[in-house]
C-alpha cells in the first residue's frame, strides 16, 4: 500500500477517536451538570468562569463574537485556525464551526421551552381554580390536562433529562423546607425557628435516640460474634479468643461490648438452679479479669457494679436457690485474678454478718466465700481475716437459727481450722489448691503491661458500688462523682478528732522531721494506736502503693531510735510487715545498709536501741546476718564496734543454742567469707576475751565462732 494511503487512514483514524473522545465528554459533563444541579443556563456559566478567571474563552460563547468571527473566516483573514497549513488544525477549525451552529441552535431551542413552560404553569393555575369553583369537573380538567400536556410535551419536544432537573429541584426544596438543628429545634430553610402546633411533652435526648432495626440488628450480631467467642472459652484456648475480643473492643463500642457482655455472662454464669463448675467459674473470671488488665479498667467495673447489685437483690433467697452462691464464687475468683482487692470480698462477708442472727443460707455463701480464696486471703491480709473469722464464731454461736448438729456449722469449723493452721488438704469440700496459682500463671502470661496489675486493681467497696448511681464511679477517670453529704455532728468530732491530732502529733513530727504527709500520717498512726494489732490494722487500711510503702519502714525504724529507752512495740511491728509479704524485708534491708553509712552519727542510746532491734529481728528470723555483706568491717569506728557489741550481746541473751546455730549458718557461697571471717574475728576479739560480760554470752560466743569456723 502506498504512504499516502497509509497517512490517508491514520488521519482518519485520528478524527474518529476525536470525535468519541468529544462525544464522551459531552456526556460526561451532561452528567456532572445534572449531579451537581446546574441548569444549562449561559448567565450561570458566564459568572462561574468570570469567577475562575477564564471569561475570555467565553467570547466565543457571544453571539456578537461568532458573527465576526464567521466574517473573518468568510474574508480568510485574521482567523488563527487557517494560518496553520496542518490539515488537522484545519479539522479542528470546521469542528468548532459546527459547534457554533448548534450552541445557536441550542439557545433557541432553550427559550421555546421557556416560554411552553411558563403557558404551562399558567394553564396548571387555572385549572385548580375551575377544581376549586366545579367539584364535578374535576376529573374531566385533570384528563384534559394531561393531554395537553402530552400533546405539547410531544409537540414542542421537551427534554427529558430537563424535566428531571427540575422535578430533583423540587424534591430537595420540599426536603429542605424544615429541618432539626443541633438543639433539637425544627427551622426552615432560613435558619428561623418553627413553633409547631401541637402541645407535646419533652422528651429526654436519650429516649430521643431509640435504637432503629439496624443498631438492634448489629448489636444481635455483636452479642452472636462473642457469645461465639465464650463458647470456646477453655484454658487451652484462653490466648486466641482474648486477641478476638480485644479487636471487637477496638472496632465496637465499648457500651455496645460491655452490655453485651454482662448479659453472656449473665446467662452462662448465673443459674438459680444449681451450682455452675468451679473451673467453669474460674476460667470465665479469669477472662473477664484479662480484659480488666489489657483492655480497660471499666469493663471489670461494669461487671462487678451489676453483679454486685443482683448479689443483694437475691440475699435472702431460699437456700436451694444458688444466684448468691455463684455470684460469691465469681466475686472470690476476681480477686484471686488481681481484679480487685480484698476490700469488696470483707464488705461482702460483714454485710452477710450484718444481721441480728445469721441463718444457713448467709453461712453457706461465707463458707463458699472461705473455700475458694481464703487461703489467698490469709496470705495477704491475715489480720482482717483473723478478725473476721472471730466475728463469724460469736455469731454462729449466738444464733439460734443454726442447730449445733448443721452440718454447714461442722463445715465453717473445719474450714476456721484449716485456715488457722494454713493446711491446704484438710479443707473440707474437695477443694483444689492449685487452681489458683495455675490460672494466676496464665493470667501473667498473657497480661499485656506487668506494671499495670497493682494499678488497676480496683480499691472500691460494697458501699460504694451500690451508691454508684447517685454519687458516681469515681474509680473510672472521667466519671463523675459527689461527695456524700456528713451530718453535722459527725463533721464536728471529725474536725475535733483532726484538731486534736493536728496539735499533739502533728507538732511532735515536725520536730521529727517528718517531712511529707504520708510520713507524717504513718507517725501520727504509729503514735496514736493503742497496741501493735491496732497499728498494723490501719497502717494497712491507708491503701498505700509500693513505693509509698517504703515508708513504713522508713518510719518504724527512725521512731525505734529515738525512743529514750528501747521500745520492742515497733520492732514488733516490724516482724508483721516482714512476714506479711517479702517486699517488707527488702525495704528493711535497704533501710539498713542505709544506717549502716551513718552509725557514726547516732548517739549511744539510738546505737543501743538499733543493735537490741536488730537482735530481735535475727531471732524472729525476718532477717538474716547476710544483711551485714555490706558492713565497713575495715575501717571499724568506735560508733560501729558500740553497736555491733550491743547487737550480739542482746543476740547471745534472747536466744537458745539451736536457734543460734541457725542464725549464724552462712551460704557456702564465696560471697559471705570475708563477713564469716570478719565476725569470728571481732566476736574473738571484742567479746570473748572481755571479762566484762556474763558467762552465758561468753559461751554462746564460742558457740558462734565454732558454727562460723565448722563452714
Amino acid at each position: 500500500m502506498p504512504p499516502f494511503h497509509h497517512t490517508m487512514a491514520a488521519k482518519e483514524h485520528h478524527r474518529r477517536n476525536l470525535i468519541e473522545d468529544n462525544e464522551v465528554e459531552d456526556g460526561n459533563i451532561k452528567k456532572l451538570e445534572k449531579l451537581l444541579g446546574i441548569k444549562s443556563d449561559r448567565k450561570t456559566y458566564l459568572r462561574g468562569f468570570i469567577d475562575d478567571g477564564l471569561d475570555f474563552l467565553l467570547d466565543f460563547c457571544d453571539r456578537d463574537k461568532r458573527k465576526e468571527i464567521m466574517q473573518t473566516e468568510g474574508d480568510g483573514e485574521g482567523n488563527a485556525w487557517y494560518d496553520e497549513e496542518d490539515e488537522d488544525q484545519q479539522w479542528l477549525a470546521k469542528k468548532q464551526k459546527e459547534r457554533v451552529k448548534l450552541a445557536n441552535e441550542k439557545e433557541k431551542l432553550e427559550e421555546k421551552t421557556k416560554k411552553k413552560k411558563t403557558s404551562l404553569v399558567k394553564f396548571n393555575e387555572d385549572v385548580q381554580r375551575e377544581m376549586i369553583d366545579d367539584e364535578d369537573s374535576m376529573d374531566y380538567d385533570e384528563e384534559e390536562e394531561e393531554e395537553d400536556s402530552d400533546d405539547e410535551g410531544q409537540d414542542n419536544g421537551f427534554d427529558e433529562e430537563e424535566e428531571d432537573d427540575d422535578d430533583d429541584s423540587n424534591k430537595e426544596e420540599e426536603t429542605f423546607t424544615l429541618k432539626e438543628d443541633i438543639y433539637g429545634r425544627t427551622v426552615d430553610a432560613k435558619g428561623n425557628v418553627v413553633k409547631s402546633n401541637s402541645s407535646s411533652t419533652y422528651i429526654p435526648p436519650a429516649l430521643r435516640q431509640k435504637l432503629n432495626s439496624s443498631e438492634e440488628n448489629s448489636l444481635i450480631e455483636l452479642k452472636r460474634r462473642l457469645q461465639g467467642q465464650l463458647n470456646r472459652l477453655s484454658e487451652k484456648n484462653l490466648s486466641s479468643i482474648l486477641i478476638e475480643i480485644e479487636t471487637l473492643y477496638r472496632s465496637q463500642s465499648r457500651a455496645s461490648m460491655n452490655t453485651s457482655l454482662y448479659q453472656l455472662y449473665h446467662d452462662s454464669l448465673v443459674s438459680s438452679q444449681s451450682l455452675t463448675g468451679e473451673n467453669f467459674l474460674a476460667e470465665y473470671a479469669l477472662f473477664a479479669c484479662l480484659l480488666h488488665a489489657n483492655v480497660g479498667l471499666e469493663i471489670g467495673s461494669y461487671l462487678l457494679e451489676n453483679f454486685v447489685q443482683l448479689f443483694i437483690e437475691h440475699i435472702n433467697d431460699d437456700v436451694s436457690i444458688k444466684i448468691t452462691d455463684n455470684l460469691i464464687r465469681f466475686f472470690s475468683y476476681t480477686y484471686a485474678f488481681y481484679m480487685t482487692n480484698g476490700k469488696i470480698l470483707f464488705d461482702l462477708a460483714r454485710y452477710l454478718l450484718n444481721v441480728e442472727q445469721i441463718n444457713e443460707k448467709r453461712l453457706e455463701l461465707i463458707l463458699l466465700l472461705l473455700k475458694t480464696t481464703g487461703f489467698v486471703l490469709r496470705k495477704d491480709d491475715p489480720l482482717q481475716l483473723k478478725n473476721f473469722l472471730q466475728e463469724l464464731r460469736t455469731k454462729c454461736s449466738s444464733s439460734t437459727l443454726i442447730s449445733s448438729s448443721s452440718k454447714r456449722l461442722e463445715f465453717m469449723m473445719d474450714t476456721i481450722k484449716s485456715l488457722k493452721n494454713n493446711d491446704v488438704r484438710k479443707l473440707p469440700g474437695g477443694f483444689e489448691p492449685d487452681r489458683i496459682d495455675r490460672l494466676r500463671k496464665v493470667y501473667r502470661n498473657l497480661v499485656k503491661d506487668k506494671t499495670v496489675q497493682q494499678a488497676n486493681m480496683l480499691n472500691v467497696g460494697l458501699e460504694d458500688f451500690l451508691n454508684a448511681k447517685e454519687q458516681g464511679r469515681w474509680w473510672i477517670v472521667g466519671s463523675a462523682w459527689q461527695k456524700q453529704n456528713i451530718p453535722d455532728n459527725e463533721k464536728r468530732k471529725k474536725n475535733k478528732g483532726e484538731e486534736l491530732f493536728n496539735e499533739k502529733i502533728r507538732k511532735l513530727a515536725k520536730q521529727q522531721h517528718m517531712n511529707t504527709d504520708i510520713r507524717r500520717f504513718i507517725f501520727g498512726t504509729l503514735l496514736t494506736s493503742e497496741d501493735c494489732d491496732d497499728a498494723v490494722e490501719k497502717l494497712h487500711k491507708l491503701n498505700l502503693n509500693k513505693v509509698q510503702e517504703r515508708e513504713i519502714i522508713h518510719v518504724t525504724v527512725h521512731c525505734c531510735l529515738h525512743e529514750k529507752t528501747y521500745n520492742p512495740y515497733y520492732t514488733l511491728i516490724l516482724q508483721r510487715f516482714c512476714a506479711y509479704d517479702r517486699r517488707f524485708q527488702i525495704s528493711l534491708q535497704y533501710h539498713t545498709w542505709d544506717r549502716f553509712k551513718d552509725l557514726s552519727l547516732l548517739s549511744d542510746q539510738q546505737l543501743a536501741n538499733f543493735g537490741t532491734a536488730l537482735s530481735q529481728l535475727l531471732v524472729s528470723k525476718s532477717i538474716t546476718l547476710n544483711i551485714f555483706k555490706n558492713f565497713n568491717f575495715v575501717e571499724l569506728t568506735p560508733s560501729a564496734r558500740t553497736f555491733l557489741v550491743e547487737l550480739f550481746v542482746k543476740l547471745f541473751e534472747n536466744t537458745d543454742d539451736a536457734s543460734l546455730k541457725n542464725i549464724f549458718q552462712f551460704s557456702s557461697t564465696q560471697n559471705y567469707k570475708f563477713v564469716k571471717e570478719a565476725f569470728r574475728l571481732f566476736l574473738s576479739h571484742f567479746i570473748l576475751k572481755k571479762s566484762n560480760f556474763s558467762d552465758l554470752v561468753h559461751r554462746r560466743c564460742q558457740i558462734a565462732i565454732n558454727q562460723l569456723s565448722d563452714e
